[in-house]
């Protein structure tokens, strides 16, 4: 078996290869930009350099593939970019790669999409989001995410190839990049161990699911080998938890004293944003979730070990 994993030198490619290797006989080739720094030391690994766009030839790429894994995005949440920007960076070339993919024979593809943006406000009042509510994005990094899903189910329709969309709540933890636009524990962890300035938006109850790095590429896992094909997951906790909560953990956790501001609330930012995870906890192979306090002390020994 041959697994093809594009953008797997980023924060959760990098943890999620170790993972594939480990549960499943798998060879597996890392498509990104860079080359991981902690790239596994197995001869089933095979790094293969180049960029996301349309002049990629991925006919070449997925040639006697037999699973595609895609985590690319080249904008994040935050960093707004125009509706026709998106649709040439992200949405075209993963129609592309899902064409080729489809025409090489490739049994599975699997698309990393965002619980946190395709559903926009939800209904207001906060009720977590299931699969099947209506997809209402408020901003351009949800709004290609929906088009990728719509493009993939379209391009596999009629074919041998299966697909399943994966709508991942908030990843945090080792690995991430704290000083990037995304990963509010983790940046909040690193900036306390380091007594800088921590900025928090409006009151803090903005209310996010997050879920610790090793909990989501597990449940990434246990997708792949036990959920249904041709059909969408969310991946998170089911456990709505405030930014107020978060500073208040982190404060309660850490020996360091968080040096604290607050700016006024951005309109970007829904007020509550969590899934509905029944779907996954019915094939789920994680007994417990890594609570909060958990997840934030292993950040923080992280930080101190590197």
């Amino acid at each position: 078996m041959k697994t093809l994993v594009l953008g797997g030198s980023g924060f959760i490619g990098s943890a999620l290869n170790a993972l594939l290797l480990e549960s499943i006989d798998t060879d597996v080739v890392v498509f990104d930009a860079s080359q991981p720094r902690s790239f596994p030391d197995d001869a089933r690994v095979r790094f293969v350099k180049g960029f996301f766009d349309s002049g990629t030839d991925f006919d070449q790429l997925t040639k006697g593939v037999d699973v595609v894994i895609h985590l690319v995005s080249t904008s994040v949440p935050g960093t707004e970019q125009d509706a026709l920007r998106e649709m040439n960076r992200n949405v075209i070339p993963s129609i592309a790669l899902f064409e080729a993919a489809v025409a090489n024979g490739v049994r599975r593809i699997v698309f990393m999409s965002s619980g946190g943006t395709v559903y926009g406000k939800g209904d207001g009042n906060g009720t977590p989001n299931a699969e099947t509510d209506p997809l209402r994005p408020m901003n351009t990094y949800g709004f290609q995410k929906v088009m990728i899903e719509n493009a993939l189910r379209f391009v596999c329709r009629n074919s041998a190839t299966e697909y399943q969309i994966i709508r991942l709540s908030n990843p945090y933890g080792p690995g991430q990049n704290p000083h990037g636009p995304l990963g509010l524990i983790t940046k909040l962890v690193y900036q306390t161990l380091h007594h800088e300035q921590v900025t928090i938006y409006g009151d803090g109850s903005v209310t996010r699911d997050f879920i610790y790095i090793d909990d989501a590429v597990q449940g990434i896992i246990d997708i792949l080998r036990h959920g249904n094909a041709n059909d969408t997951y969310n991946l998170g906790t089911g456990v709505g938890v405030s930014v107020r909560d978060v500073v208040e953990t982190i404060q309660r956790e850490l020996p360091e004293r968080m040096l604290l501001t607050h700016q006024p609330g951005r309109p970007v930012d829904v007020p509550v944003s969590v899934l509905d995870v029944g779907k996954y906890r019915a094939i789920s192979t994680i007994a417990r979730f890594v609570p909060l306090d958990e997840g934030i002390r292993r950040t923080a020994r992280f930080f101190e070990g590197h």
